[in-house]
């Protein structure tokens, strides 16, 4: 593990065209691995309290940067309007310690 390394975590707050957002999916996890990074976790359940979250999805990445470099490319911004216009997401970066 290098000190950058990151954690995505991706949820699904609601969904628009399931369809459109599985073509976005299958594209994502093709580019996502030519910066480094893999999904490394999907789904979550409630442990306590009410359930405050959508699906989840956690990626590993080499550090931050990475992961901006590919949300802001000419390749991945077909993709991103497949996925604005498929579903509401919730993203966060966080560091690993």
């Amino acid at each position: 593990m290098d000190s950058n390394d990151v954690l995505v975590v991706v949820e699904i707050r609601s969904v628009h065209d399931p369809e459109a957002l599985k073509a976005y999916q299958t594209g994502a996890r093709q580019q996502i691995a030519e910066y480094g990074a893999s999904v490394i976790a999907r789904g979550g359940t409630t442990l306590e309290g009410a359930p405050a979250f959508g699906p989840l999805m956690v990626q590993r990445w080499p550090s931050e940067a990475a992961f901006r470099t590919w949300q802001s490319s000419e390749n991945y911004r077909p993709l991103r309007a497949i996925r604005e216009a498929s579903a509401d997401l919730r993203i966060a970066v966080i560091p690993l310690v």
